[in-house]
């Protein structure tokens, strides 16, 4: 019978107002390319409009994600806002990133979330957090940190600039008074030299009172470049759509003024610097924090009235035309897409999208292990619940066996350390891998997971508060099943009680590897893990046999089932049947069996008695060699653990 148990998922999901046009609504195209592969795959975009030409653009320049949708999606596990309405979506975490530090942008900010409390909140500028420092303290929301909006593109456009002939200057945003659109004719005015482009429209937005202001504010421009002789320098330009290609806006320019009177970032500033153009920007626009003036750019004061604007805009604007596109370009590596932005911003992004695998202060280390040959897919699942977790105090390692060149991309796939064999798969390899992550292990606790389980999203919580209230050093719980689909609570095994297990026969373990956590010290205390996994889950059991040998404690939680255990064809169960043979325990039975049967008496297969113990600190036996596998597989020299490619040490004892 299936069961009713629900596996949730990390599916952040992206919710905007609408991708008709707008610094907002760009960053939030580019935000989700600069998520890890495998978030993206799982993102939902949500737009509450039916008007998104911004997204048809970017779909035909490569953009995608898992789904967009014009219907709130009911499945998402969190929330990641830019200005969008909740009002009537099932609750969620829910992140939001902070887009302007003006009036109306507070107004909105407070009417349309003023109900919420505990989100997780970004900024896309030190100058929009500081605003909103008050509110957030008085809302109980934990902000993460400046997250600016990402460029996609890093080249070099720059004109050639000589000082005795033209100077183009580039202008981007929407024609109104606050832009700075009114002082450009003035600007002209100023010097004959000067030459501008301006992207501009007033069909950029969609309510229509917006759209007649623009197109009255862009009617008065052309009035006033006429009066003054300077129309045929005003160059005016429709703004496009597409977000992940401007650098055609650029190309030629020799600085960009962005003389707005209030910006929360000033993305096109960005996009400027990006492309190896110095600007001029005001100095109440966030990215006036990255403007370092003489290297790749100059600040200007806000003046309401555009010839004064003007007046100290020509000024510096000829002293930034001569800067260098390398100091440019410098500057910007870690706003664009195309350098560094994902790197240097991954663990906002984690956050403001619940998929972080490293906290601060963690208590804990994950050794995630795979090996090569296996559906990657799975491993994906594994690495969502271990996001999904409501306890944020852990790290995660991955440990890999296989070669370099299959583990190194996966490492870099989730942005996980890695431990590697550098080797061919083995099944007799996964104990070394968590007997280094122990080795390593700099936390107080360590749990080891295999790449087709999942913990279910309450396991660390609960697991660290039972060891510590019980005061034990090993924890465990029962498991469910993952199989065709459906999940199912795993009744046949564990079925005694945890103490029962201490027979020094792995016939007896009671305790499911993948559920365990344990105390990083008394496993380094007992002997760590083998060297070389041995028998049918033998190198786990001899684990738990040496800590009890060493005193330590142990408790099986059996009021929950936090593990999903997940049974598939590459199940390694069959393989180590056929390497290692039948158990003891399936020996003795088969031979009572036999006897019994010689003898016409029929014997009930049962728990048997009197196993011989193992030794306190176990030897491999001698490998044998099945047919069909390598007589040397898992016997040739483990590799030291780096993050770089190591020398070979000597072979590990067995």
């Amino acid at each position: 019978m299936a069961s009713t148990y629900h596996l949730p998922g990390v599916n952040p999901c992206f919710v905007t107002h609408n991708l008709a046009l707008g610094g907002a609504q760009t960053a939030v195209l580019r935000y989700i390319m600069a998520l890890p592969e495998w978030v993206r795959e799982r993102t939902t975009l949500y737009s509450q409009s039916d008007d998104m030409p911004l997204l048809d653009a970017a779909e035909k320049s490569g953009f995608s994600c898992g789904k967009v949708t014009r219907e709130a999606p009911v499945d998402p596990s969190s929330w990641f806002l830019s200005y969008g309405d909740l009002s009537g979506l099932p609750q969620r975490p829910t992140s939001l990133v902070l887009h302007s530090w003006d009036d109306a942008g507070w107004r909105f900010i407070n009417r349309a979330y003023d109900s919420l409390e505990g989100m997780t909140v970004a900024g896309v500028s030190g100058k929009v957090l500081d605003r909103y420092a008050g509110w957030a303290k008085e809302k109980n929301h934990r902000i993460v940190g400046v997250m600016t909006p990402p460029v996609s593109e890093f080249a070099s456009v720059k004109g050639q600039y000589d000082a005795k002939g033209r100077l183009v200057v580039a202008w981007m945003g929407r024609p109104l008074e606050s832009k700075g659109i009114l002082a450009l004719p003035y600007l002209l005015a100023e010097d004959p030299r000067i030459v501008i482009r301006a992207w501009t429209g007033s069909e950029t937005a969609g309510l229509a009172y917006t759209q007649k202001v623009q197109a009255e504010t862009l009617a008065q421009v052309k009035e006033l470049a006429s009066k003054l002789g300077v129309a045929d320098r005003l160059d005016l330009r429709p703004l496009d759509f597409n977000p992940f290609s401007y650098r055609h806006r650029l190309e030629g320019c020799h600085v960009l003024l962005g003389n707005s009177e209030k910006e929360g970032f000033l993305l096109t500033a960005a996009e400027a610097l990006s492309c190896g153009i110095p600007v001029v920007v005001t100095k109440t626009c966030g990215i006036a924090d990255f403007i370092k003036s003489g290297r790749n750019g100059y600040l200007i004061d806000w003046n309401a009235n555009p010839k004064k604007l003007a007046k100290e805009a020509h000024r510096a604007l000829l002293k930034a035309a001569v800067l260098s596109s390398v100091d440019c370009l410098a500057t910007a590596a870690e706003l664009s897409l195309g350098a560094n932005y994902a790197s240097a911003h991954s663990r906002i992004l984690a956050e403001m999208t619940g998929t972080s695998l490293h906290h601060p202060e963690a208590r804990v280390t994950i050794g995630l292990r795979i090996h090569q040959g296996t559906d990657v897919s799975k491993l994906d699942d594994a690495v969502a619940s271990l996001a999904n977790q409501t306890y944020r105090k852990f790290k995660v390692k991955l440990l890999v066996d296989g070669p370099w060149s299959f583990a190194e991309p996966l490492a870099a796939r989730y942005g996980l350390p890695l431990i590697c064999t550098g080797m061919s798969p083995d099944i007799e390899h996964c104990s070394w891998l968590h007997r280094q992550a122990v080795a390593e292990c700099d936390t107080e606790y360590y749990k080891p997971l295999d790449y087709d389980d999942q913990l279910l999203p309450t396991y660390l919580e609960r697991a660290v508060h039972m060891i510590e209230t019980k005061k034990v050093d090993v924890y465990g719980c029962r498991l469910m099943t993952h199989e065709n689909g459906q999940i199912t609570p795993r009744l046949h095994w564990p079925n005694k009680g945890v103490e029962t297990m201490f027979t020094g026969n792995s016939d007896d373990n009671m305790l499911p590897h993948s559920s365990v956590l344990i105390r990083a010290e008394i496993a380094r205390k007992a002997g760590n893990y083998q060297e070389r996994a041995i028998g049918l889950g033998a190198d786990d059991y001899h684990l738990w046999y040496r800590v009890h040998l060493a005193g330590g404690k142990f408790f099986r939680d059996d009021e929950v089932r936090n593990v999903v255990y997940r049974i598939h064809e590459q199940n390694s169960l069959t393989i180590r049947r056929a390497r290692f043979g039948e158990t003891e325990k399936t020996k003795k039975q088969s031979l009572l069996q036999r006897a019994a049967a010689a003898a016409g008496i029929t014997v009930l297969a049962g728990p048997l008695f009197g196993a011989t113990a193992c030794a306190e600190k176990p030897e491999a036996p001698a490998k044998k060699d099945p047919a069909g596998e390598k007589a040397d597989a898992g016997n040739s020299a483990m590799p030291a653990v780096s993050a770089a490619k190591p020398a070979k040490t000597d072979p590990p004892h067995s």
